[in-house]
């Protein structure tokens, strides 16, 4: 069935509000839980594994988002994958407050830097000076690989 057949179905209103409030809730808890795990891998051995915790976000959300509704429908994909971005926003916020915390560097300037989403979706940027460097592409490549894995295991 094509995306338009799809996106013509009945929605069953019953399911979309467990759906939104599940990906509500695995957006904050989980952007949260990973990007304070994420600045504590980074702080403590100064390396990091986002691509590993961009898959276990995608995971969590879509796991979740699967077993909150009773009918499916292809917007709840598509709520999937937008779960999905915010949770990865969160967890940057995270991650960068978590980082100036331990280091003492946590001023109200700094705060207002962080909460800016555009730092943090700038490795889809292929104008970017940085855009192919290995680092970007692995990011670039598992979060495309999320974002399909959030769409299609919500189904």
């Amino acid at each position: 069935m094509k995306f338009t057949e799809q996106m013509k179905l009945p929605l069953h209103k019953d399911d979309l509000m467990p759906v939104i409030r599940q990906g509500i809730f695995m957006s904050f808890t989980g952007g949260l839980l990973i990007g304070a795990l994420h600045a504590f891998f980074t702080f403590q051995f100064g390396f990091s594994l986002t691509w590993l915790f961009l898959f276990i976000l995608a995971h969590l959300t879509a796991s979740r988002i699967r077993r909150s509704y009773n009918k499916y429908h292809i917007l709840y994909s598509i709520l999937s994958i937008f779960f999905f971005i915010l949770a990865y926003y969160l967890m940057s916020i995270t991650l960068n407050l978590g980082v100036l915390f331990l280091y003492d560097a946590l001023v109200s300037n700094f705060i207002l830097q962080v909460l800016n989403p555009l730092p943090y979706f700038s490795f889809i940027n292929p104008f970017s000076s940085q855009f192919f460097t290995i680092d970007n592409m692995l990011e670039l490549l598992f979060f495309f690989i999320g974002t399909l894995y959030a769409f299609k295991y919500s189904k």
